[in-house]
């Protein structure tokens, strides 16, 4: 419709043209007229050096030249409803891309939780403990690798510092030993004290490195290195503190409250996510948070916290069972919090991606993107429910 508009429009002001010009023709065939360049004498058609050209046209002998003419060109007055013609179409097509969207989801994520009860069934607590040991190496390589990929778009020189990859892997292994210390004193005959002897130890030897790794630098531009080692030094560590960090609850958890309680919360956080992009596809019109995560609607947001405290009793006697007392409200205060604060982690990630030109932080998982992309909220969720079990479930237990 809008290309059939525009048509008309320039074929509109092609006809006016038109029709401008030959009105100007004929008004010019009734005088001498002065040439570009010279006079032009009716006998002998010679020209003479005396003529002027006025721009839109040419003037005839005695005349002043006039002020350039404007032709105003009026386009129709259907193009305005253009757009209100379009818009249902480009609604339609959006929640049809939304739906596409949302059978691609589907697929890859039955198979994962597929796979996941299959592996607990077989493996139970030792491998939830094993899979989520990956999935901590998979957190942090994703995180910092969205950095690194950003900054070598913009012509990185990190590679001056050839520790940095030794650097990189040295504090991640310094973090898994002291949030798997207790792991570790299980199965060997270290005792906590020399546990935090070796923690010790690895963190001034990292911090000892990081020092003679700048001082060696030199040359021009020894400043901006400076600068974007420690920029990546930040993202490392960050890296640790909020994604390999609060996903080691998830040890404590299993170990001291059993699967139920691991897998609980994190089946409150799918419902949650799940039901946020239907709200979000069916109902949703008001932005959340336009500036980080523009698909998040405001009625994809309460429609998910209310489905997931519906949810929430009958899911928790299916993963908990037996009869405890005020399981239900624990339930609904773990839902509340699923609802309300672990969805911020999706978030932050989103602020993470959009800062650093990322669309996902991986391709591990089709339709979803990476290990980050996937557990951004539930890692958010692990510390709380741990917390709260040793602050209140105990007690009451």
């Amino acid at each position: 419709i809008i290309l059939s508009l525009q048509l008309i429009s320039v074929f509109s002001s092609s006809c006016s043209s038109s029709n401008f010009l030959k009105s100007r023709s004929k008004a010019f065939c009734k005088h001498p007229l002065k040439l570009r360049g010279g006079q032009q004498d009716e006998a002998s058609g010679d020209v003479t050096p005396s003529g002027s050209y006025h721009g839109n046209y040419i003037a005839p002998q005695g005349e002043q030249p006039k002020a350039s003419t404007t032709v105003e060109v009026k386009s129709p007055p259907s193009t305005a409803e253009a757009p209100t013609a379009a818009a249902p179409l480009a609604s339609a097509t959006s929640k049809s891309s939304k739906l596409a969207n949302l059978q691609e989801r589907t697929g890859p994520a039955v198979l994962m939780l597929g796979a996941t009860f299959l592996l607990l069934k077989y493996t139970g607590e030792k491998g939830l403990i094993g899979l989520i040991l990956l999935m901590q190496l998979g957190l942090y390589s994703e995180a910092t690798g969205v950095v690194e990929a950003f900054q070598a778009k913009k012509g990185s020189s990190i590679d001056k510092i050839k520790s940095y990859p030794v650097q990189k892997w040295w504090w991640f292994m310094t973090a898994m030993i002291y949030s798997g210390r207790d792991l570790i004193m299980q199965h060997t005959s270290l005792t906590g004290d020399q546990m935090n002897i070796i923690n010790f130890c690895m963190s001034a030897a990292s911090l000892v490195g990081c020092v003679i790794s700048l001082a060696m630098l030199s040359g021009p531009g020894t400043e901006d290195l400076y600068r974007e080692y420690l920029g990546k030094l930040s993202c490392c560590h960050f890296s640790l503190l909020f994604l390999v960090g609060q996903s080691s609850f998830w040890i404590k958890t299993v170990q001291e409250y059993g699967l139920g309680w691991v897998l609980f919360p994190a089946f409150l956080v799918i419902v949650n996510d799940t039901m946020a992009y239907v709200f979000g596809v069916l109902m949703g019109k008001h932005k959340l948070i336009p500036k980080l995560s523009p698909k998040k609607t405001v009625e994809g947001f309460v429609g998910a916290g209310l489905s997931t405290v519906a949810i929430a009793s009958p899911l928790v006697k299916f993963c908990i069972g037996g009869d405890i007392p005020n399981l239900g409200r624990h339930a609904i205060i773990l839902a509340v919090y699923a609802s309300l604060v672990s969805p911020f982690g999706g978030f932050l990630a989103s602020a993470v991606k959009r800062a650093h030109g990322a669309k996902d932080f991986g391709a591990l998982i089709p339709g979803h993107g990476g290990v980050v992309d996937r557990f951004d909220c539930q890692v958010v969720t692990a510390p709380f429910v741990y917390l709260y079990l040793k602050n209140f479930y105990n007690v009451e237990s």
